[in-house]
């Protein structure tokens, strides 16, 4: 008796912790939307792999620190290609800084900056080309800005960051609208 006990238990633990993917389970595995995120992108032709930075205050002032920033590794192409930063849930900004590469990466090129994009929720904003400086000037301790072909150089190859653009109160203006 004590041998079917064992076997009527291990059934039942068996059918009962059976990983169940039905339609009714869907919300469990389907991947979490990021509807209420900020996005902030960039088109840009970016040569060598590096890694992207997205400083971001809530606070009205343009005291940029580690803990309000999101990282993004880029992968080097000769194409142009859209870069995304996403915030996080409920994130709305007051200031955005972008830093385009970390740490010295000598081997990275020029980058031709194409347009410059924010989304939320069903708002949207864009500028292209030259109207980027609207809403960013260049940090000019690390950044050269090329304004007829929208190229970004570092200063020297050798420094510690990539080239960097700051906000301008066009862009706090552009957030205010879209997130009224």
């Amino acid at each position: 008796m004590s041998k079917l006990t064992t076997i009527l238990f291990v059934a039942f633990i068996l059918f009962s912790c059976k990983n169940d993917k039905t339609p009714e389970n869907k919300e469990e595995i389907a991947p979490k939307t990021e509807i209420n995120t900020f996005k902030v992108a960039f088109d840009l032709t970016v040569l060598k792999d590096d890694n992207f930075h997205l400083y971001y205050t809530q606070d009205g002032t343009i005291n940029f620190d580690e803990k309000q920033s999101v990282w993004l590794p880029v992968k080097g192409s000769a194409n142009q290609q859209e870069i995304v930063f996403n915030l996080p849930e409920d994130v709305i900004p007051t200031h955005l800084r972008v830093d385009f590469g970390f740490g010295k990466n000598e081997a990275q090129s020029d980058i031709v900056l194409k347009s410059f994009k924010m989304n939320y929720l069903d708002k949207k904003f864009e500028a292209t080309d030259g109207q980027i400086f609207n809403y960013f000037y260049p940090n000019e301790l690390s950044t050269i800005v090329d304004k007829t072909t929208f190229r970004l150089k570092k200063v020297k190859k050798d420094q510690e960051s990539g080239p960097s653009l700051y906000p301008q109160i066009g862009l706090t203006e552009e957030i205010t609208k879209m997130t009224r």
